[in-house]
């Protein structure tokens, strides 16, 4: 099996996306279905939610980090349901944020 080639500095999102694709296929995880990688993100979201309540109750950098890796770990999970999907996210994100940016929003943002 080759080796993953490494990230470059500064990827955009397409090629964060074409990497999580890769990274899973070296793996041999890229046969797992949609759902189960939504159960895996709903699982990593109450991961990130205790990182976030123990970073904003302690205030301490190694928490703060811990909060950057979780997220990290949810968003690997969206990128692998969207190639699962087949689901272009650059283009997704664009088109959603123009049609969020025609809507209006209370002022609270709810």
């Amino acid at each position: 099996m080759a080796a993953l080639p490494s990230l470059p500095d500064g990827a955009d999102l397409p090629a964060l996306q074409a990497w999580i694709d890769a990274w899973e296929r070296e793996r041999g995880w890229r046969d797992a279905s949609a759902a189960r990688c939504c159960f895996q993100l709903g699982e990593e979201i109450g991961e990130l939610f205790a990182a976030v309540r123990r970073w904003e109750r302690d205030g301490l950098d190694t928490q703060r980090e811990a909060v950057g890796e979780e997220i990290v770990d949810c968003l690997n999970f969206l990128f692998a349901i969207a190639n699962r999907a087949d689901v272009d996210l650059d283009t997704a994100f664009r088109a959603k944020n123009a049609r969020n940016q025609r809507r209006s929003w209370p002022s609270d943002g709810r």
